[in-house]
């Protein structure tokens, strides 16, 4: 798909024109100023078609970046459950809301 010329409409700014894609950016001229998005993101909820669609090209980006991201996700949550069967702690993960439960319920036994 060529996208140099296409006519955008963005939320805030208005109609637009691509002017540059370089890699995973668009460069989009409004009437008051040029503005870079992330290609295919930005059509995830700033900008459609100037006639206010998004096409089959666009979504089947949109959907594989998606499919990308998730994979990523799931790779990064089987990380942290292999790590915490090991006992290691991951940063940012030391105050975990399973450690409070288990802490409350050792209060509460002692307590008994």
């Amino acid at each position: 798909m060529v996208f140099v010329n296409l006519q955008v409409r963005h939320k805030t700014f208005g109609l637009g024109t691509i002017v540059s894609k370089d890699g995973k950016y668009i460069k989009v001229k409004f009437d008051s100023a040029e503005k870079n998005f992330v290609y295919p993101d930005a059509f995830e909820k700033f900008l459609t078609l100037a006639d206010g669609t998004v096409n089959d090209e666009i979504l089947a980006d949109l959907a594989a970046t998606n499919e990308h991201k998730a994979k990523i996700l799931a790779a990064k949550h089987e990380e942290n459950v292999r790590a915490m069967t090991h006992g290691i702690v991951i940063p940012g993960k030391e105050g975990s809301s399973e450690s409070e439960e288990e802490d409350s319920y050792r209060n509460s036994s002692d307590s008994e």
